[in-house]
């Protein structure tokens, strides 16, 4: 199958960064658009992690022009609170990942001086994690800190506003088709292969790939392909969010550089500072709570009523094949995690990716080999995703609700197919290795996971007798205190210069927004 044209079915922003990856990083390929003009968007705040600079860098889409478009902040950590137990807080700051020598040096301070939780945050990461502490960002010219701003530094933004900044921007000026109108009939021959999609107005539109990006519709790939459908249900139990926006009472301190994940009784709240104001929402489980009470419960957290809400029923899961034939699934018409972790639009930018490799790889000549490499590689991306949420539940120690109960005590990812030999390894390094092993460049994040969650490679008594040289042990513990001394005095420095630092409001007056308060 010689790929030359393409057609995208569904807007939104999958659908516009779909076309817009086709329009950069393959200028040869022709490639239209057809959305429903039926269909509204909702801009509730999206999230990223460092993996969405990519996109950017490959669009060549510079912070100045698109960030104010979309009322876009800058995020440098996600901060989970009262997810191990009411009334603490840690911290997953972007960067560090420093391999596991550093790991295992920590490991041993935590035992030997039975350091706290969000220590690993500030040993193993980079100075990020003061930035995000004291709500202060820099672009680090001088390399005063340990921080790189481009590498360690993501985004808040609207999601809708987003797309049709792509689709006026980038899409359209690099020869985009872009038709307007609902589709309502799918042709295929003989074999199964889709040949045309038929809109209201009678027309027809053709290509050679057809890019399903129709949301949980799933009109292509679900309806027409059929291919199997994995739930999540399994790993994750929530399925419905109401979403809405609250605006800034003291936006100097509330614009922060954090995504904050608050949990509440049934489930978790999200606070996304945007620059105009701040979106938020609560993602449950109606297995524990019905949308009546998530609504009180919302309410109460927020601590007003006087918001419009938006209901958003969450499908979690995703199809065992993202391409069927000439159906390639993008977004949710894919598969999604949940909100947690910022995985809708990373797992859009993944599966983009790895469709424009195989696409380059092969000269866009495409058979049921590269078909079945690329599903398997989805596959293993969105199973990574799936397990490491669950793990910010099946960690936590609270029990203080039935759904918190559930999460902690009554799950068992033992044995569950698609769940891979990644628990069992995560199992196997706490209780046999008591080490915790962190390739440089791989990322490091569920360790931040675990030590947020109170969980530590061993203690003091194990240190005492199986890892401190009992041949040198002076020796060995001046080490170990000469390397804590050393760190503290780094961080005594380290936060007297962040609190000099512009906060995240003024950092972003004076690169991104003027002095437009």
């Amino acid at each position: 199958m010689k790929i030359k044209s393409v057609l995208i079915v569904g807007g939104g922003t999958s659908g516009w960064m779909a076309a817009c990856m086709f329009a950069k990083q393959h200028p040869n390929i022709k490639v239209s658009l057809v959305e429903s003009e039926n269909i509204d968007t909702v801009g509730v705040g999206e999230s990223t992690i460092i993996l969405f600079n990519a996109f950017l860098a490959a669009m060549g889409m510079e912070d100045k022009d698109w960030m104010p478009a979309c009322h876009a902040t800058y995020k440098n950590n996600i901060r989970f609170n009262d997810f191990k137990e009411k009334g603490h807080s840690f911290d997953y700051p972007f960067g560090g990942d420093r391999g596991s020598d550093t790991v295992s040096a920590w490991s041993q301070l935590r035992a030997h001086y039975n350091m706290s939780p969000d220590t690993y945050a500030e040993f193993c990461g980079s100075h990020n994690i003061f930035l995000s502490r004291y709500n202060r960002n820099t672009l680090n010219q001088h390399k005063v800190l340990d921080y790189n701003f481009q590498a360690e530094t993501a985004y808040h933004f609207d999601a809708a506003l987003f797309g049709q900044y792509l689709r006026d921007n980038i899409a359209l000026p690099c020869g985009v088709n872009h038709y307007t109108n609902d589709v309502v009939d799918v042709k295929k021959d003989e074999n199964g292969y889709v040949t045309s999609v038929v809109v209201k107005s009678g027309e027809e539109y053709s290509a050679d790939l057809y890019v399903d990006c129709t949301g949980f519709k799933s009109r292509l790939l679900g309806q027409e392909m059929k291919p199997k459908f994995k739930s999540y249900k399994p790993w994750l139990s929530n399925d419905s969010a109401i979403a809405t926006h609250i605006p800034y009472t003291n936006k100097e301190e509330q614009l922060t550089n954090s995504t904050d994940c608050t949990a509440i009784d049934n489930g978790w709240v999200w606070n996304i500072p945007l620059w105009n104001n701040i979106g938020t929402g609560y993602v449950y489980s109606s297995d524990f709570v019905d949308d009546e009470t998530a609504k009180k419960e919302f309410y109460s957290h927020l601590g007003t009523e006087d918001v419009d809400l938006i209901k958003i029923d969450i499908r979690h899961g995703c199809h065992k094949q993202g391409w069927v034939k000439n159906v390639v699934g993008v977004g949710l018409s894919y598969g999604f995690v949940e909100p947690l972790e910022s995985t809708g639009l990373i797992s859009t930018i993944i599966v983009l990716g790895k469709i424009s490799e195989q696409l380059h790889l092969y000269n866009n000549n495409i058979n049921q080999f590269i078909i079945d490499s690329y599903n398997y590689g989805c596959q293993v991306e969105m199973n990574t995703w799936k397990d490491f949420v669950s793990y910010h539940y099946k960690m936590s120690s609270r029990n203080d609700t039935p759904y918190w109960r559930y999460q902690t005590e009554g799950r068992n990812l033992i044995g569950l197919e698609d769940t891979g030999n990644d628990y069992e390894k995560i199992l196997y390094h706490q209780n046999i290795a008591h080490a915790w092993p962190v390739q440089r460049g791989q990322g490091d994040g569920v360790y931040y996971i675990m030590a947020g969650m109170g969980f530590k490679p061993f203690g003091k008594n194990f240190f005492d007798r199986y890892v401190l040289d009992q041949n040198n042990r002076e020796e060995a513990l001046k080490k170990i205190e000469d390397l804590h001394d050393e760190w503290q005095t780094d961080m005594e420095n380290t936060i007297k210069y962040v609190k000099t630092l512009p906060s995240s409001h003024q950092f972003l007056q004076e690169h991104i927004y003027g002095f437009d308060n």
